[in-house]
């Protein structure tokens, strides 16, 4: 640590998240640890770093989130399946951060209740169900209650009418967290900026620099955005770039299993599911059916692929999902037309030994140092990234060890720090704007206790604008003035669902969209068209896969 540096420790107000700010302080202060990787890993490193009081540096090549931590499956849990194959400290460790989570970000994760069906030849017999969920729910110090853990046929068909009959033989409930992962990582990166680090994203780390003794300094970074080339530097670097990591080591064994997640979305009208479901691939293998909002999406896959980039959705990925659909809700309209939205991920897993099944490589972590200040984190969970975070600093900074870090770590992340708006506040909102009030907080829910904030700039009705789209409008200025979003489809996919459960409509409502980012960032008409077209493509890669 350099001598005499505080930190904000969480003390001071939020920042202004500015990269420019974060840029000028990038190339010409000394910092104590370099983070290359604004994923959830990497934000959550640089965020516990950065509250023990250490000067931190974070760059990230694309946006926040760019990557396997916008893709996920957007649950913050403790990995039920991971019981059968051994790992209750790593199950004992998620259910208790996904508690601690609850806490940290109640506007981002909130309970979700999961319906475990089991049929008559399914690979886990009704008894061994009961007994796994009675398990999870102690580790996450949940009271046992028989009337969740005993449902006969007719209880399980009562609770999700839609599931097939034939072969049912009862199930048992349990309770995980839903969260929307994109803003996950964007909350802990700007809270990794609130405590004192210089965050950047669209950032690249070129080539990390070692001293004549071998020792690291930091890093040549160049800005994507003007193509200037600095030199960031830092006597610790930890490069965590999820499913690039094999990449930054040319010429070292690999670390890396990459396994690919694939996820279909349709309307709550298609899948009219209460609460969240349990189902089977065609293999056996373990899957759900996810209500959120005004849509439920089903996933996930689980399939090796070569390259980082590997995040294609095939037929035969969306045809396992929709068999898998088909199979558990037989009398529901989940067909490949019903599709309204569709998300691959690349998993960066620890290799293990070979030959295991893809759902059976453990989501722990490993963190490999060179021995010369550089260090590389493989796999880790999204649910655990802040335990994660703690035990990494903890062994690259071992002095700043102590029960007030501990207690830091644990503290709110932007937008949780105080109570969130109340019905009352917001149908006062409501009112004034002409907003349904169901639909304003659906859309404020993100922002938590900054939502007010938002509400200034949001733009008056235009003749024909839904008030869908004027709140997307206003998330959008939003996510330009105080969220880093320097690209139309950073709004659109990561800093909003616009584009992943925005329907059929959405695809017309791009170009509009790119207008208003336009006039807010002064692009040319040739830098608007291009935003546009890459938004375009996003949008038509959903669904490749159908023609």
């Amino acid at each position: 640590m350099v001598e005499g540096h505080t930190g904000r420790a969480g003390h001071a107000p939020l920042s202004a998240f500015s990269r420019e700010a974060a840029l000028s302080r990038l190339a010409s202060e000394q910092f104590d640890l370099l983070v290359v990787g604004g994923g959830i890993t990497g934000s959550g490193i640089a965020r516990e770093a950065a509250l023990r009081g250490l000067r931190v540096a974070l760059v990230e090549a694309r946006d926040f989130a760019g990557g396997t931590s916008s893709r996920s499956t957007r649950l913050i849990h403790g990995g039920l399946r991971y019981l059968r194959q051994g790992e209750v400290r790593l199950v004992r460790e998620a259910v208790r951060e996904r508690a601690l989570l609850r806490q940290m970000a109640p506007h981002l994760v909130h309970p979700l209740p999961f319906l475990f069906p089991v049929y008559r030849k399914d690979p886990d017999a009704l008894l061994a169900v009961r007994l796994g969920i009675g398990l999870y729910e102690k580790l996450g110090g949940l009271p046992l209650r028989s009337r969740d853990l005993l449902l006969n046929r007719q209880d399980v068909l009562e609770a999700m009418p839609l599931l097939r009959s034939d072969g049912l033989q009862g199930g048992a409930r349990y309770e995980d967290a839903l969260t929307d992962d994109a803003r996950l990582t964007l909350a802990v990166a700007q809270g990794a900026d609130a405590a004192g680090a210089a965050v950047a994203n669209y950032c690249r780390a070129l080539r990390y620099l070692t001293s004549e003794d071998g020792t690291a300094r930091g890093a040549e970074v160049r800005d994507e955005e003007s193509g200037d080339v600095f030199l960031v530097l830092a006597a610790r670097v930890v490069v965590a770039v999820g499913p690039w990591t094999d990449a930054e080591r040319p010429g070292s064994p690999p670390l890396l299993r990459r396994t690919k997640g694939v996820h279909l979305a349709f309307t709550r009208q298609s899948l009219p599911i209460a609460s969240a479901c349990v189902l089977r691939g065609p293999d056996g293998r373990l899957m759900f059916a996810i209500p959120d909002g005004l849509v439920a999406y089903i996933g996930t896959t689980d399939t090796d692929v070569d390259s980082a980039e590997a995040d294609e959705i095939t037929p035969e990925d969306a045809r396992y999902i929709l068999d898998a659909a088909g199979r558990a809700f037989p009398g529901a309209g989940v067909d490949a037309a019903a599709v309204i939205g569709a998300w691959a991920g690349v998993r960066p897993l620890v290799r293990s030994r070979p030959g295991a099944p893809p759902s059976r490589t453990s989501r722990d972590y490993r963190l490999v140092s060179q021995g010369n200040g550089i260090s590389y984190v493989a796999g880790g969970k999204l649910t655990a990234f802040r335990a994660m975070a703690e035990r990494i600093v903890d062994t690259i900074f071992p002095a700043t060890r102590s029960a007030e870090a501990r207690a830091r770590s644990r503290s709110p992340l932007p937008g949780g720090e105080v109570p969130l708006p109340t019905a009352e506040e917001l149908h006062r909102l409501s009112r004034s704007q002409s907003i349904p009030a169901t639909l304003l907080a659906r859309e404020l829910a993100p922002y938590g206790c900054r939502a007010p904030s938002l509400t200034e700039g949001l733009p008056p009705g235009r003749a024909g604008t839904t008030a869908d789209m004027r709140l997307t409008r206003m998330r959008l200025r939003y996510a330009v003035r105080a969220e880093m979003a320097l690209h139309l489809t950073d709004v659109l996919w990561r800093r909003t669902q616009f584009l992943r459960f925005g329907g059929r409509g959405a695809r017309a409502g791009i170009a509009p969209l790119g207008a208003e980012m336009a006039e807010l960032l002064a692009w040319s008409d040739v830098r608007q068209a291009a935003e546009v077209a890459a938004a375009e493509r996003s949008w038509d890669a959903m669904f490749r896969w159908r023609r």
